[in-house]
């Protein structure tokens, strides 16, 4: 039997290739199809029966610590943050047993980057909530984070489209390449999958070794 997967965020590149690729039913919300809002319960439809969930919206605010204003954290804070723990709490009654959460953080985490310092914050803040509920909902529930590095989207696109930019980046990573959509999405898929029935509360570096590799 097919597991029903929500997928909240549906419209971005790594969401589309986890779904173009894997065997699952899916359940898409996002604003461009439904005039669903990630911070307005009211607009959030009813889903029973869910297998799995994973959380999409982000951002990439990345300025000098000086040059960000309170309202540049704040509404990352709640892009990231607050909006999934609006999702979580909505439909967490309605998961199944044996289901997954999968959670969006970022290398900047772990490594420390400059200009970072607003959405290294907030994905801090989902790799803790990630722990936390993997114990406070274990063993019904499995729950994972994937921190990735920079990937091919167009979120990152106005970045990587400077190519002296793009180059240094890719000389970053021991693996020589920006990340593509579908190499955060077969770690999704993973985390989803049965194959992953023992794993929880784990954070899954998908970075082209940039957190664990010195060159």
């Amino acid at each position: 039997m097919k597991k029903n997967i929500l997928i909240v965020g549906s419209s971005s590149d790594i969401a589309r290739s986890l779904m173009f690729n894997s065997n699952y039913n899916y359940t898409k919300l996002t604003s461009k199809e439904n005039g669903f809002d990630i911070m307005d319960k009211t607009t959030f439809p009813e889903i029973k029966n869910i297998d799995g969930i994973v959380y999409f919206p982000g951002t990439i605010n990345l300025k000098p610590f000086n040059s960000l204003k309170a309202s540049d954290f704040q509404k990352d804070y709640e892009i990231n943050v607050v909006g999934l723990i609006n999702i979580l709490q909505y439909y967490i009654s309605n998961l199944n047993n044996n289901s997954s959460l999968v959670f969006l953080s970022t290398v900047a985490v772990k490594v420390g980057l400059k200009f970072h310092a607003s959405i290294s914050m907030c994905k801090a803040a989902i790799e803790g909530l990630t722990r936390s509920l993997a114990s406070e909902l274990s063993p019904k529930v499995r729950v994972n984070c994937v921190s990735p590095s920079i990937i091919s989207t167009k979120l990152s696109s106005r970045i990587l489209k400077n190519e002296t930019t793009k180059e240094k980046i890719i000389n970053d990573h021991p693996l020589k390449r920006i990340g593509e959509p579908e190499d955060i999405a077969n770690m999704i898929e993973f985390l989803l999958s049965n194959k992953s029935s023992w794993i929880t509360g784990q954070n899954m570096h998908v970075d082209g070794g940039l957190s664990s590799i010195k060159i």
